[in-house]
């Protein structure tokens, strides 16, 4: 299998941003809007398309059905929240504060993540597809059920996740910890760097019934 050179576009945002009102982000659709800081801890039934939300502030807040196009999240904290129904196409996520978010089927397409802190989320279900994860801590992350297709993972840190009945077509990982990781046939089909496959043999002995030493 031939390794994976490819990289996911930075998102569409528009050239000029019109301020817009959080209270006012319930059962619409926005384009170009500055959200840049605004406090978000609950949105319902929203699509918001070629704007920025960096550094918006969502901790243990809940959003339902939203729909992020053309976006830029970074600096976001998103800890603890829970995001039900939420789709992420062509946005960026960098130094976000993630940890703990519920993210319960989240759809991903074209969507960078870089540097950001995820341990302990639980991705269950999620569907992701030509996602770049660089730096992330997803330390005991729950993956359980999660499709992943053309996705990239470098200097990631996985230790003890959680990868039962995760599914990887056309999958890399590079340079990232692998340590204590449960439900490692997941990972079938996915390229592993050689330095990387090394962490993964005790929990394939582990799970295969096989006692080393």
């Amino acid at each position: 299998m031939s390794r994976r050179r490819w990289d996911v576009p930075e998102p569409d945002v528009a050239h000029r941003l019109a301020a817009a009102d959080a209270a006012d982000l319930h059962s619409t659709t926005v384009d170009g809007a500055d959200l840049m800081g605004a406090e978000l801890p609950a949105l319902v039934q929203v699509q918001i398309e070629g704007s920025s939300l960096e550094r918006v502030r969502a901790g243990s807040g809940r959003w339902q059905r939203v729909t992020l196009v053309d976006c830029r999240l970074d600096g976001a904290d998103l800890a603890n929240i829970r995001a039900e129904e939420l789709t992420l196409m062509r946005v960026s996520l960098r130094e976000v504060r993630m940890v703990g978010a519920q993210l319960p089927g989240v759809r991903l397409r074209a969507v960078r993540l870089e540097g950001c802190q995820a341990g302990l989320s639980s991705w269950r279900g999620a569907r992701l597809q030509q996602v770049v994860l660089q730096g992330c801590d997803l330390t005991e992350a729950d993956l359980s059920g999660a499709e992943l297709t053309d996705v990239v993972l470098r200097e990631c840190v996985l230790s003890a996740a959680q990868l039962t009945g995760l599914r990887c077509e056309r999958v890399e990982l590079s340079g990232c910890r692998l340590d204590g990781v449960s439900g490692v046939a997941g990972l079938r089909g996915a390229r592993v760097a050689a330095e990387d496959a090394y962490e993964l043999l005790p929990a394939m002995a582990r799970e295969l019934g096989i006692t080393i030493g």
